[in-house]
């Protein structure tokens, strides 16, 4: 089964009238200090398009915003979080159809990076993949070797290869990063 969404994440004073005023739905949860506004499965306009953002006006007429877009079939997602204006992150994972790499990367980097991302388990997931050649044939052991220590320099430098595939990353990212958060979404798509 395939999933896709995406949605604007707002932590605000403003009350969801205010916010219903700029969004079509808006939806509170009494365990989240995140409102979750325009909560969609379908796409809009400059979803997965680098060069594009999300948050700045928002955050600055209502304050934190995070929008996360998920798309499991394609293997795509994208984050964006801003405050007063200004983005404090964006990432994009994206498909060219063949394979997905990441695409877009600005802002400094958050916590939760470093317990998604650049976990010593996706390390060793991306240990695993990179340990054979093209032709699925096992690396010698100093090739290997030389593999491991290029990623322990990515991994403690948190450092990501754009329009490559390092630190491995995959579409589910944007759901490990609404449970950092504590943001919660409409259970209805699951």
């Amino acid at each position: 089964m395939s999933l896709f969404y995406n949605s604007f994440f707002i932590k605000t004073q403003e009350s969801v009238t205010k916010l219903q005023e700029k969004f079509s739905r808006v939806e509170t949860f009494s365990e989240s200090e995140w409102i979750v506004c325009n909560f969609h499965q379908d796409y809009i306009n400059g979803l997965f398009e680098p060069g594009f953002y999300f948050t700045p006006d928002i955050s600055l007429e209502f304050a934190e915003t995070i929008f996360i877009s998920v798309e499991t079939s394609n293997d795509q997602f994208e984050y964006e979080h801003s405050q007063a204006g200004n983005i404090i992150r964006k990432l994009s994972w994206l498909s060219d159809g063949c394979q997905s790499t990441w695409a877009w990367l600005e802002g400094e980097n958050e916590e939760w990076e470093k317990q998604i991302i650049f976990s010593e388990n996706n390390f060793a997931k991306t240990l695993e993949m990179v340990k054979y050649d093209d032709n699925l044939e096992l690396l010698p052991e100093e090739q290997l070797l030389g593999k491991q220590q290029e990623l322990r320099v990515i991994w403690e430098n948190q450092q990501y290869l754009l329009d490559e595939k390092l630190p491995l990353g995959d579409a589910t990212i944007g759901i490990a990063i609404q449970n950092f958060f504590g943001i919660k979404i409409p259970i209805s798509i699951f």
